[in-house]
């Protein structure tokens, strides 16, 4: 974006969920650990929220032995909405994307560890992801029709 992003767009966090968790069995201790993840977002105009969604998958020798997905609601202000919009079109900066899904993974993080309390699967982690995952500013055209 060429234009400077506000110093102050207040937001607050309005919901968590626990989208989806598959926990299966583990009947090794040992093995090629792999994980995969993922980062979606939705966006309500009219309620002016961003969701964010945070998907895990850990795979032990290319079997999956467990899967969550956590999403957390952000609302903004009007104002700061306000700033987002350009013509019939929602532009997210990349900057605050990346916010928002650092904050959707850390929480996905405690309710892994709580989900899986006591649990053989309560030694998975999820590992610091650093790097530029979002390459971007996501554009969203704000009167998509649905046929």
């Amino acid at each position: 974006m060429s234009e400077q992003q506000p110093a102050n767009i207040n937001y607050r966090l309005i919901s968590i969920n626990t989208e989806d968790f598959n926990a299966a069995d583990i009947n090794q201790e040992n093995g090629t650990l792999d994980l995969n993840f993922d980062f979606q977002f939705g966006v309500n105009n009219e309620k002016k929220f961003i969701k964010a969604i945070s998907k895990f998958v850990f795979q032990l020798e290319k079997q999956e032995v467990l899967k969550i997905a956590v999403s957390c609601e952000f609302e903004f202000e009007p104002a700061g909405w306000q700033f987002f919009v350009k013509g019939d079109q929602l532009i997210l900066p990349k900057g605050l994307l990346e916010q928002l899904a650092f904050f959707t993974m850390n929480t996905a993080r405690g309710v892994l560890h709580a989900k899986t309390e006591g649990m053989k699967h309560n030694k998975l982690v999820i590992p610091m992801i650093n790097g530029e995952f979002i390459k971007e500013d996501l554009a969203i055209p704000l009167n998509a029709q649905v046929n």
